[in-house]
């Protein structure tokens, strides 16, 4: 159980429950921390790293482990205080290709979930994801974590009635597809499969 620390205003402390996407150096006593939680989604918390601050949680803090916190507000910043974190200590055995799929999945929270945009579905997408890390393929795992996100974030058309068009190719020769909700007469349309559809609704809605 957290002490709570009285050495800081009571009025400007809080309770968070989280996931840790990154943790950066940012000085030689500072690292700041994105954390995803359930109260608020993701930012940023500041961590002294000075050795009178080192003993103020339970549990070595690294990217996708469960962490629940005390923040306190310092001049508009969130500063960490006393915690306790769950790490996934099969993370740290990873290969780079594995890890790599990992950190696809932490930025494309990132760069889908604005920030401060509390989601209790993607907090617990995250959950299942960092607890599942170097237990399931991670390739397949962050693909089917993917598609769920992007849904989540509301980039997902009705997949029965969704067009799909052919809109060139890449410098590579790959084609470029384009879905809309409304026909486009002006493009060469593009079936999608009954298979398709039904894996695509298979992905959306598949529970580890």
């Amino acid at each position: 159980m957290m002490r709570h620390n009285t050495g800081y205003n009571a009025a400007r402390y809080q309770r968070f429950d989280g996931v840790i996407l990154t943790i950066k150096k940012n000085h030689s006593s500072y690292q700041i921390m994105t954390v995803f939680t359930l109260q608020q989604g993701w930012f940023r918390v500041f961590l002294n790293t000075s050795r009178k601050h080192r003993n103020q949680g339970i549990g070595s803090l690294s990217a996708l482990s469960i962490i629940t916190f005390d923040a306190w507000e310092r001049g508009g910043s969130l500063t960490l205080g006393e915690y306790e974190c769950v790490v996934n200590t099969l993370i740290s055995y990873l290969t780079v290709e594995s890890y790599a799929y990992a950190q696809i999945c932490i930025e494309m929270v990132l760069h889908l979930i604005p920030e401060k945009a509390a989601d209790r579905n993607v907090y617990g997408l995250l959950c299942r994801y960092s607890k599942l890390v170097g237990e399931k393929n991670e390739r397949i795992l962050t693909v089917i974590t993917g598609w769920q996100l992007v849904a989540l974030a509301g980039f997902c058309p009705d997949i029965d009635t969704v067009h799909i068009y052919r809109k060139g190719i890449t410098d590579t020769g790959r084609p470029v597809y384009y879905l809309s909700e409304e026909p486009e007469p002006a493009l060469p349309a593009v079936m999608l499969p009954l298979s398709v559809q039904q894996l695509w609704k298979t992905i959306l809605a598949y529970d580890w």
